[in-house]
């Protein structure tokens, strides 16, 4: 173990070379990373949903017991593995942190996470994420009706470095627990950016593989069919390829579900001497770079992080993107839509194997699960589209149709066209535009500041390129002036993982993975409420002494570690921001 090391410092690959050598036990190793959540104060980050300590050490003396009675228990040997709770983990909720399904224990696992166990694996526990994997900003409100069903859609994954910014979305607490180092990696689940903005707001690198490649079956929570997929956060590339071959279903190719025209390889070889010299990256014109364009310092930022790449022989090939853009504005309505169809369905319970609600032989309905929603604003678009479909269809079929069938596979196509039109790789995008807004500072996308009104720009290249069925991962870089994380994206076409995990290899002994948050949160001693109001500015003119002007409120209850959290959202109004500065904009929540 390196000097001056404890064993939950340790990266996943360094743990499981000490695990498999005996140098340490899966029992002390658990009880580590426990301990690291406990005397740093985590809990105030509100990563888990569910942690059954208990069971946790039992499991890890059940690998330590294969290994006394001479049995094997590689690769993993006893490492824990954090699970988004929207996927399912038998003797383990799944929640999708929602009240309606508090009670959903499924009485199988997902078929990856079999895999996992099977390779001597254990499980850390099931992480919070933003209610029903709905936003990029995982922004759960607090609600008096919610306490019942034990805190269940009634907390905010924070983010692990700086508590009062988002920690993206919908797989928070995965990457939270990730960057504080009480989980040495985790699973996410992305349907458009979901597991990409976590990584991006807590520093940590996040992988969308192509859509197919990753064993979910049935046992997945709103499981679109056309977008949804498992994914992988490690702190390191050397975790994140790792934890992908571990979780990945090697020697096959995508289905049908996948949408793409040819079926393509999930294989992912690595090549570990990958080198950067003439290596094209394509910079899209509408994915942030020009339209709608970087903050200032954000600007900043990335200059340099190219420059390094620059300097290491990377070529840049900017490129307008309209394209990219029109075919996916033609296909916007029908893809939204798509949600309503595809969510509901997959959610059902109804007289097919094929249905996650019938399929586990759960009692509740969707009507009942939409209905319970916490967040006032997802309820109601939940109970809107519910009362749209009259409980079966919402729209025109020939509508959904036409998007799967023509609109689509144009996405799709375009995309594969760019990257041989512009000889290009991949292409490369910021994390987000500008610095991570506050969480008291997000939605309906405005905030006053200095008698002007700033906007967070949408986000809508991770939507673009889950409807792509492209492979996609978020790297670090820096911090940026707040000391939340900056990070870049890659893409790159399906069936090119190996490529693009090689690629965060290389481009890793240029940046390196980012130090860790202090041991001790800064939240630690006191816990945070959020709270949801109606916003009575209208945008125009100065707002008055108490208007509100985003739908969230952030306070601190108790002492905190820092004094600045401890009065935070404590006096001004509402919504306000605090501090209130440019810096913390508006932020879509598309997620």
């Amino acid at each position: 173990m390196p000097a001056n090391t404890s064993l939950a410092d340790l990266t996943a690959t360094q743990a499981i070379a000490m695990l498999c050598a005996r140098d340490t036990t899966a029992v002390l190793y658990a009880q580590a990373l426990l301990d690291r959540y406990d005397s740093g104060g985590y809990e105030c980050l509100n990563a888990f949903i569910s942690l059954n300590r208990s069971q946790v050490l039992a499991e890890a003396a059940a690998v330590d017991a294969k290994h006394d009675r001479g049995e094997p228990i590689t690769p993993l040997c006893g490492l824990p593995l954090a699970v988004k709770d929207t996927i399912d983990v038998e003797g383990y909720r799944t929640t999708a942190a929602t009240p309606g399904l508090k009670e959903a224990f499924p009485g199988f696992s997902a078929p990856l996470i079999d895999n996992y166990k099977a390779k001597n694996g254990i499980i850390l526990g099931k992480m919070n994420l933003a209610e029903l994997s709905s936003t990029v900003t995982s922004i759960n409100t607090n609600s008096p009706a919610c306490y019942s069903y034990n805190d269940i859609g009634c907390s905010t994954p924070l983010n692990a470095y700086n508590q009062t910014r988002i920690s993206g979305g919908s797989s928070a607490g995965s990457a939270a627990s990730v960057a504080a180092r009480f989980a040495p990696w985790a699973l996410c689940e992305d349907t458009g950016g979901s597991c990409r903005a976590p990584a991006i707001a807590n520093g940590i690198y996040g992988l969308r593989p192509t859509l197919g490649c990753y064993n979910y079956s049935d046992a997945l929570v709103l499981a679109t069919f056309t977008r949804d997929t498992v994914g992988s956060f490690g702190r390191t590339m050397e975790d994140l390829i790792l934890l992908d071959s571990v979780i990945r279903t090697p020697n096959t190719t995508t289905d049908e579900l996948g949408g793409l025209p040819v079926p393509v390889s999930c294989d992912a070889p690595i090549d570990r001497s990958m080198n950067l010299t003439g290596l094209k990256l394509g910079l899209p014109s509408n994915f942030g770079w020009v339209n709608p364009g970087l903050s200032g310092e954000i600007q900043n930022i990335t200059n340099h992080a190219m420059q390094l790449m620059m300097n290491a022989g990377v070529e840049f090939v900017p490129f307008d993107s309209q394209g990219l853009n029109d075919v996916s504005a033609d296909a916007w309505g029908a893809g939204t839509e798509s949600y309503a169809y595809e969510d509901t369905d997959t959610l059902a319970r109804q007289d097919t194997h094929t249905l996650y609600l019938y399929r586990h032989n759960y009692t509740t309905s969707v009507p009942e699960v939409y209905y319970e929603t916490n967040r006032p604003d997802l309820q109601a678009l939940y109970t809107n589209q519910l009362i749209q479909r009259d409980f079966s269809r919402q729209g025109s079929t020939d509508t959904w149709v036409k998007y799967l069938t023509r609109e689509r596979p144009d996405i799709i196509s375009t995309w594969n066209n760019a990257f041989e039109e512009y000889d290009v790789s991949a292409f490369m995008y910021p994390g987000f535009s500008t610095t991570l807004p506050e969480i008291d500072a997000c939605e309906p996308y405005v905030k006053y500041s200095n008698g002007s009104v700033v906007s967070f720009p949408l986000t809508n290249y991770f939507e673009i390129d889950a409807q792509a069925v492209v492979t996609a991962m978020a790297f670090p870089v820096g911090f940026d002036s707040t000391g939340a994380p900056f990070a870049l994206q890659l893409a790159a076409p399906a069936g090119m993982d190996g490529f693009l995990l090689s690629l965060g290899l290389a481009l890793e002994k240029l940046f390196g993975p980012l130090p860790p948050p202090p041991t001790t949160a800064a939240c630690s001693g006191c816990s945070s409420n959020v709270v949801y109001t109606n916003v009575t500015y209208s945008g125009v003119g100065a707002p008055l002494d108490n208007d509100t002007w985003t739908n969230f409120g952030l306070t601190f209850s108790g002492t905190c570690e820092s004094s600045f959290l401890s009065s935070y959202g404590s006096s001004g109004v509402l919504g306000s921001g605090n501090p209130l500065s440019a810096s913390g904009p508006a932020v879509s929540t598309s997620g």
